[in-house]
């Protein structure tokens, strides 16, 4: 009997665990005019809707400042490749996917 709460309470831990994708919204705040995408759009900075969070990532060209965007955010994807100029820092970038407009 022990042994089959264990192998339980093992089960729910790595299920909990697990990483998924998960959906979000969020207000652009900011561009990177320093940094451009090799497949596409513009470098943005995006608060996540009720945290303290920023991600910077490559936003489609439809996508302005102000902005309220609703997205998925994957963390085993690879980033977009940027190309900055030489004095700019490199920025983390953080891949979107199912990027969409909200009112």
């Amino acid at each position: 009997m022990k042994q089959i709460f264990i192998f339980l309470c093992l089960i729910s831990m790595l299920s909990c665990s697990k990483e998924n994708s998960r959906s979000f919204k969020g207000v652009v705040t900011t561009a990177d005019n320093c940094c451009s995408s090799a497949e596409g759009g513009r470098l943005y900075k995006v608060n996540i809707l009720g945290t303290d969070s920023t991600i910077t990532t490559v936003l489609p060209v439809e996508i302005s400042l102000g902005d309220t965007i609703a997205f998925n955010m994957h963390a085993t994807d690879t980033p977009p490749a940027v190309i900055c100029l030489a004095i700019c820092v490199m920025p983390e970038i953080v891949r979107l996917s199912d990027v969409s407009k909200v009112q």
